[in-house]
């Protein structure tokens, strides 16, 4: 089994892989758009051919391998070269790399599902979404940081870091808040945006304002403006978060493939 570090001549075959399931590679086309050099990007090959890739973005990895068994040769190839603190990709993908790559028992496994809406919901929205403006990012920051601390349990390390990504995202248009009372009562992220589609992330309602679908008609008013740009949106989603769960689905989105996110004990 060949494993090799991919460059821009590669690009054509890695998105030819890519696009074997533009669905669940939205994130890593998203990536790729912008080139191979952003990241480093370890392929399995047969001939001329990609058969499954890596890509390993700081301390990020996702692959994506078609036939799970070809992951394993990524695991040892990255064994020597990375140290993983977030994993996440389709599951038997993530579960092949990590059994060669890590002999860490993983800090934490979660079990997800990619999630896929590619006509608007049948509801009409009634809630107010906006993009979020510089001024929202001091009202933001600490929302986003109680949305990972909810949904990976812990926070950002770096605080500053974190008010600067979001500032950054702001910037760029990604964020979306509604707000009701001069209070943000929901709030989202665009991640990927891509000709195939977009990946959303980070929803959050704030606790005090949970209990009145806000997350389901947000999620409704959102995908009404995203699909007017974008042919698809997709999420992950924890499986054992059953109120977001129940939220995107009465949104309209459908289960689609399992994924796992794991954090690793070296976070």
């Amino acid at each position: 089994m060949s494993v090799f570090l991919l460059h821009s001549d590669d690009e054509p075959a890695l998105e030819e892989l890519l696009l074997e399931d533009p669905t669940q590679n939205l994130f890593l086309l998203g990536m790729l758009s912008t080139g191979v050099g952003r990241a480093s990007w370890y392929a399995v090959a047969e001939g001329d051919r990609l058969r499954a890739v890596a890509m390993v973005l700081g301390r990020l990895c996702v692959p994506f391998a078609p036939r799970p068994k070809d992951a394993t040769g990524l695991g040892s190839h990255l064994a020597t070269r990375h140290t993983p603190d977030l994993v996440v990709g389709p599951r038997e993908a993530v579960d092949a790399l990590l059994a060669y790559w890590t002999p860490k028992k993983p800090g934490v496994r979660y079990d997800q599902r990619l999630y896929v809406l590619d006509r608007p919901p049948a509801q009409a929205p009634d809630l107010a979404v906006k993009r979020a403006e510089p001024g929202h990012a001091d009202r933001i920051a600490p929302l986003a940081a109680a949305m990972e601390r909810e949904d990976l349990g812990r926070g950002p390390a770096n605080p500053d870091v974190h008010h600067a990504v979001v500032r950054d995202r702001i910037a760029e248009g990604r964020t979306w808040i509604a707000e009701e009372g001069g209070e943000i009562v929901f709030l989202i992220n665009v991640g990927t945006r891509h000709p195939f589609g977009c990946q959303v992330g980070g929803t959050y309602v704030p606790p005090p304002h949970r209990g009145r679908g806000l997350g389901t008609r947000g999620m409704v008013a959102v995908a009404h403006r995203l699909l007017a740009e974008h042919p698809r949106v997709t999420l992950h989603v924890n499986e054992a978060n059953t109120p977001a769960v129940r939220a995107y689905e009465r949104a309209g989105f459908r289960s689609d493939a399992p994924y796992r996110l794991i954090l690793m004990e070296t976070a």
